[in-house]
């Protein structure tokens, strides 16, 4: 075996041990009250992901225990999950199973070379995962998979903004070693694959009412945040200093 792929092995270990350690006994709590900063984002993203999946083959690309996969299953004609966590797989098939959901299927893969048959789905869609991936090869993988004409829909965050990458900095056990929050590089790769690339960009001063999420004053305060985000992050200069960014990429039918 090569120094490469010693390294790529070594790396999907990595990745393997520390989600099926996170699936089995949850450690980043005190991280999930930032994603209120991301309301706007997940309603727009879970807006676009229901309405491209309405009769579609679909693709969530690391599902974790398969909640969104199994929302979908109402409307999609088929939908299936992948994660290199076997513990998260596990959970979700059995959630499957219980719910009698019977055109949603999950498997155990390695996302930048899933084993799956090309040209197979009308959808893919996942939340924070390509940043966990090489860039090249997960959107390679993912156009691969894409039948023409399908899109695929990731929220993933960026890595450009300074008080961010000072916070990630301090939290280490938060995430691994190997994930990198996308900078301009990376979505100039999306470039080259992809046929047409669309990008939103969220959490900039919405990060402000943050603490408040507990507080009767949040929703206003969020809602106002939230107004200023839409005209500050429509100038290309301060998109990239935004906490996260809604990716939609197409393959030409």
């Amino acid at each position: 075996m090569s120094a490469i792929d010693t390294e790529y092995a070594a790396r999907l270990d990595r990745e393997r041990d520390f989600h099926n350690e996170r699936f089995a006994h949850e450690h980043r709590l005190a991280q999930q009250k930032f994603y209120f900063a991301l309301d706007g984002l997940e309603t727009r993203m879970m807006h676009s992901i229901e309405t491209a999946a309405r009769g579609a083959d679909v693709l969530e690309y690391g599902c974790a225990k398969g909640v969104l996969s199994l929302a979908l299953a109402p409307v999609a004609r088929s939908v299936h999950g992948i994660d290199i966590s076997d513990v998260a797989i596990a959970q979700a098939e059995s959630e499957a199973r219980a719910r009698g959901a019977g055109n949603v299927s999950f498997s155990v893969a390695d996302a930048m070379e899933t084993g799956l048959p090309a040209d197979s789905y009308d959808v893919i869609f996942g939340s924070g995962i390509i940043h966990h991936l090489d860039t090249r090869r997960s959107l390679e993988e993912i156009y691969r998979l894409l039948k023409p004409g399908g899109v695929a829909i990731f929220k993933e965050p960026l890595g450009e903004n300074v008080a961010i990458r000072a916070y990630r900095a301090a939290t280490p056990k938060a995430r691994t070693v190997d994930e990198h929050p996308l900078v301009r590089r990376d979505l100039a790769i999306a470039d080259s694959v992809f046929d047409e690339v669309d990008l939103s960009f969220y959490g900039l001063v919405t990060l402000a009412s943050v603490p408040f999420y507990k507080s009767a004053l949040f929703k206003p305060i969020f809602g106002v945040t939230a107004a200023l985000d839409k005209l500050l992050l429509r100038i290309p200069l301060l998109q990239w200093q935004a906490w996260y960014a809604l990716m939609h990429f197409r393959k030409a039918a």
